[in-house]
């Protein structure tokens, strides 16, 4: 259908897809720092992680600092992913057109 807006692909050519927000590297680390939080402390509570189900502050702060550093290490981690991918498709790009400008013939223009 014509009608279709695929989110995956650029409405229009040379334009770049705005990514989506857990794509993004600040809120992928904010994300997943909370996550990791929320789970290790819905574990201690559930007994998972041993069997006394009492959540202390001790393992609350615990399950805070565990979630900053896995945050700021996923914050790490997209922010290199990201920029790679970025040389990655600029070099790519710069490869394709060289490619096609060796096949054109040259031009007599002065």
């Amino acid at each position: 259908m014509s009608g279709e807006n695929n989110p995956g692909t650029p409405e229009t050519e040379g334009q770049a897809r705005k990514p989506f927000i857990l794509e993004r590297p600040l809120w992928r680390g904010i994300f997943n720092g909370v996550v990791l939080c929320l789970v290790m402390i819905g574990a201690q509570y559930q007994g998972w992680l041993g069997p006394n189900t009492t959540v202390t502050g001790e393992d609350v702060y615990r399950a805070v600092v565990y979630g900053l550093v896995f945050g700021a290490v996923m914050y790490v981690y997209t922010s290199w992913r990201v920029r790679r991918q970025g040389r990655a498709a600029d070099a790519a790009a710069k490869a394709a057109r060289e490619s096609v400008e060796s096949r054109l013939p040259p031009s007599n223009e002065k």
